[in-house]
């Protein structure tokens, strides 16, 4: 509120009193840091938010550590398995190799033949049995690379030799798949491997299965180079009529990759 200094109304002593007042009301606080009492308030406060940030620091810890606890869980409950068909090892950093051996199956020419593909590994294990073996069983034989010239698909001179393979766990994705028909994997989807689908010669009498052969396929590491034949791996091209074309084109090679998410 504002007063009047008039002299004509006010003594001077008077007016002398309500300027004070005036100038006490208007009249900024100041704190003095020399103050023992305002340091005192000012530690107390500090240490306050301290131990708050000290606190938020543990939670977010245990948060971090539960997190890594739920990354090694989700890598230990992944694990996609899959056969690399044409090679001893697995993708580096991707996987991890369960173990390696070589392809085997039934003759291509059996007509009761299985039509599955196995990986057999290289050092097998035997049955604790009393029973004899007889004729009237299934029967595993080796696998070839095959073709009607000396090379094939899968690489150079490689009519006859033997095939490697490796069955593979993924360290990171919990599924995969092989695509037939395709170098690269849709989208959301991580690269295992490519290379050329693979199947027994059409004409034969058993049956067998479509499998992934890798690009870079390799002979077995000392497997024989003679024409013992019984599983063959030859390879697939596309015949148009009932299987559409465009977008598949006339005895075209199939390409496949196998993905993993």
């Amino acid at each position: 509120m504002m007063f009047s200094c008039d002299p004509h109304i006010l003594v001077p002593i008077a007016c002398m009193l309500v300027i004070c007042v005036c100038c006490n009301d208007e009249r900024e606080k100041r704190i003095l840091l020399t103050d023992p009492n305002y340091v005192q308030q000012q530690m107390t406060h500090l240490q306050g938010e301290l131990q708050t940030l000290q606190a938020t620091v543990q939670s977010q810890t245990s948060e971090i550590s539960s997190l890594k606890q739920q990354l090694v869980q989700s890598k230990n409950v992944a694990g996609s398995t899959f056969v690399r068909w044409g090679r001893p090892d697995c993708p580096a950093n991707l996987t991890e190799l369960v173990y390696s051996g070589y392809a085997g199956g039934s003759w291509y020419g059996h007509s009761g033949a299985a039509a599955e593909h196995l990986c057999l590994p290289s050092d097998p294990e035997w049955l604790q049995t009393t029973v004899e073996p007889n004729d009237y069983t299934g029967r595993i034989y080796g696998a070839e690379y095959e073709s009607d010239t000396g090379h094939t698909l899968f690489g150079t001179n490689s009519r006859d030799e033997e095939v490697p393979c490796a069955v593979c766990r993924s360290t990171s994705f919990v599924s995969s798949v092989m695509i037939p028909a395709r170098t690269t994997c849709y989208s959301g989807w991580t690269k295992a491997y490519g290379g050329s689908l693979s199947s027994g010669y059409y004409g034969h009498a058993a049956a067998t299965q479509y499998v992934c052969v890798d690009e870079h396929a390799q002979p077995l590491v000392g497997g024989a180079d003679r024409n013992d034949n019984g599983l063959l791996f030859v390879g697939v091209k596309a015949l148009c009529g009932s299987l559409r074309c465009p977008p598949y084109k006339q005895d075209k090679y199939i390409s496949c990759v196998v993905c993993m998410k």
